[in-house]
């Protein structure tokens, strides 16, 4: 456990810290296998014990996320049928594919800034976006705004968990990761019901 807080403080205090919180955000975009809320947590953390900038470490996460969101898009713009029959080899990607490339026309940018909730959706409703041929200056401002809410969201846990926890930082990392679980759980059942619901009523129509 001793050796956990080391790693954790020195992580923390380190001046790589920015330059691995950008790679992360901006490969989370594409290739999401490690969440990179964890590092902008940590940073948060480090923020809190006066280690980095709060601003900064929300700025350096945003510029990943953007330009590997980005990346994402033009990847499924270029991709064109290709990326359709990849989409179909996979029942939930099909379905994140077809709710996507609709609410994009009908609600615009609002579905690209809330996606980035759902668990494994952000990467295809970027791809889709590229692929459906949606504005990229809306598909610019609208990832602008969404990973300013959700990397702002995120760092304020890890600085709030590390000034409550400044005596442990290492409980203080478990605290922030919790209650972004907890969180992120809450607005995806919320999302399900909500879903449920709204098929009830066409069915019921």
């Amino acid at each position: 456990m001793e050796v956990a807080r080391h790693l954790l403080s020195t992580a923390m205090a380190s001046h790589w810290l920015l330059l691995i919180l950008f790679v992360a955000a901006a490969v989370d975009a594409v290739f999401p296998v490690v969440p990179s809320e964890g590092m902008v947590i940590t940073a948060g953390m480090a923020a809190a014990a006066g280690h980095q900038n709060l601003l900064l470490v929300i700025a350096v996460a945003m510029a990943g996320s953007v330009i590997g969101e980005s990346f994402c898009y033009l990847l499924g713009r270029g991709s064109g049928p290709a990326l359709h029959r990849w989409m179909k080899r996979q029942e939930r990607r099909q379905q994140i594919y077809d709710r996507v490339s609709g609410a994009l026309h009908k609600r615009g940018g609002l579905i690209l800034m809330t996606v980035r909730y759902i668990p494994g959706a952000r990467m295809v409703a970027t791809l889709t976006a590229g692929a459906t041929r949606y504005s990229f200056k809306k598909f610019l401002v609208f990832t602008f705004f969404g990973v300013t809410i959700a990397y702002t969201y995120v760092a304020m846990l890890g600085y709030l968990g590390g000034d409550a926890f400044a005596h442990d930082q290492l409980l203080g990392l478990v605290f922030s990761l919790s209650l972004a679980a907890v969180i992120g759980l809450a607005l995806e059942t919320s999302r399900r019901i909500v879903n449920r619901r709204r098929t009830v009523k066409v069915t019921a129509a």
